[in-house]
């Protein structure tokens, strides 16, 4: 097998960064003694200490650990969404319906008469057209439609309330 001088240098290079990280382990026998840092005038500020390398941090006065410490810095889950919301990129192709007009007869449903192309269609609040579109309900003078394959809400006037 033939060693090329890339391969040599990084196996001392390896073998560098071994006997570093063996050499420069703490003893876990040594003692840690740590003084504590004064306190300032302002109690919640945070006080920087210089500690030995490899030399484990002591707990605070408290006696509360390093997460007890950064307990403060969790957020609740609505504010990270709204750090990192999810934007889709999709939209809905235009509305191809023009409105004609609406009939309500006393104590029935409203019936909205639609027109696409030379097709009419009637229909009623909860009904869908042609597996693409749903009406959903009025607000506004506008019908609430709904693209289906995308689950996208659109608005199409109506004129006026009925």
């Amino acid at each position: 097998m033939v060693l090329t001088t890339r391969f040599k240098v990084l196996c001392a290079v390896a073998a560098a960064v071994g006997v570093y990280i063996l050499a420069s382990a703490p003893d876990p026998n040594a003692p840690v003694t740590a003084e504590p840092a004064p306190q300032a005038e302002n109690p919640g500020a945070a006080q920087p200490t210089s500690i030995p390398h490899g030399a484990v941090r002591p707990a605070n006065r408290d006696g509360q650990g390093l997460l007890a410490r950064l307990a403060h810095r969790v957020t609740e889950s609505k504010t990270v969404e709204a750090l990192f919301h999810s934007q889709s990129w999709y939209i809905a192709p235009p509305l191809p319906f023009t409105v004609m007009g609406s009939y309500a007869r006393p104590g029935d449903a409203t019936v909205y008469f639609f027109t696409r192309g030379d097709r009419v269609f009637d229909v009623h609040i909860g009904d869908t057209i042609d597996n693409t579109y749903s009406v959903d309900s009025v607000a506004n003078g506008q019908l609430v439609l709904t693209y289906k394959p995308l689950n996208i809400q659109q608005m199409l006037p109506i004129g006026g309330s009925p």
